[in-house]
Parts: C-alpha cells; sequence; structure tokens
C-alpha cells in the first residue's frame, strides 16, 4: 500500500494520528472540472500528478465518487467507468462510509449546520477527519465551516 497509511483492509481509512497536512480531499466539482475541459483543469491536473508521483496523498469520498459517476453516466456510461478508473490510476485513494467510522455522522452534522448538499457534507467531513485540504471549484457551500481549509480551482 501507498506510504503504509492503510491497513490490511484496503479500503479502510487511516487512523487521523498517521495523516499529515500533505493530503487533499478532492470534491466532485473540482474533477468534474477536469472531466468537462471547464475552467481550473489545469490545476486540478497539477494536483493529481503530485498525487501519482507520491508528493501529495489524494483521496475522494466514495459519495462523492458515486457523484461524479451520475453525472457522467448521463453522457455515457463507457466514460463514466474510463474517469473512474482514471482517477484511480493517479493513486487516489477511495474514502468508503460504513455505520462504524464517525465520519456519516460528521457529514450529516455538517448538512444539519450549513447550507449544502448531502455529497458536499460528505467532501467536508472526509477533508476534517483526514486534516486535509478540500479541493473544490466555486462552490461557497464550504464557507464558514469551522477548520476547514479549501483550496479553489
Amino acid at each position: 500500500m501507498r506510504h503504509g497509511r492503510w491497513s490490511a483492509r484496503e479500503n479502510a481509512q487511516p487512523a487521523v494520528s498517521e495523516l499529515s497536512m500533505q493530503g487533499v480531499v478532492f470534491d466532485s466539482q473540482s474533477l468534474l472540472k477536469l472531466y468537462l475541459g471547464e475552467t481550473g483543469a489545469d490545476e486540478v491536473v497539477r494536483l493529481l500528478r503530485e498525487v501519482e508521483q507520491g508528493r501529495l496523498d489524494g483521496w475522494i469520498n466514495v459519495v462523492n465518487l458515486a457523484e461524479i459517476y451520475y453525472i457522467l453516466h448521463r453522457k455515457s456510461r463507457e466514460v463514466a467507468e474510463e474517469k473512474a478508473e482514471n482517477l484511480r490510476s493517479y493513486g487516489v485513494k477511495v474514502v468508503p462510509v460504513d455505520a462504524v467510522s464517525p465520519l456519516w455522522k460528521r457529514a450529516a452534522s455538517l448538512k444539519a449546520e450549513h447550507s449544502m448538499s448531502l455529497a458536499d457534507a460528505f467532501a467536508a467531513a472526509t477533508a476534517l477527519e483526514l486534516r486535509a485540504k478540500l479541493v473544490t471549484g466555486a462552490d461557497v457551500d464550504f464557507d464558514g465551516v469551522r477548520a476547514l481549509q479549501v483550496e479553489r480551482v
């Protein structure tokens, strides 16, 4: 496993104490900028290359991956499959959601306290839990979320 941060279970979440601030969580909006050829795609590619080269850890919550997949699937199932594999080829780790992890409750709390979609709440909760910077587009839904570091592309 990359950087030795994952337990024997491949999809297990890393312990927060094992993580550094040298990581990013990709929100759906940032990756859709890349996959749809929108402004900001160059910065997303730069970050993905840093992940690929091992200079930066990169994650996406499975909820956000599902959001990207369904949006692209509306255009073409083949494109959706290709882009999901493309993301993994860069070394971006998919963060699962399960009933044991505190992630689902943190996302629900963020949704209750802020005007954001549930997918955005999972992106923010993932970044907070992993102590990583959230990479998004011009989305203002994350404004006011305490302790959340945001990089807009």
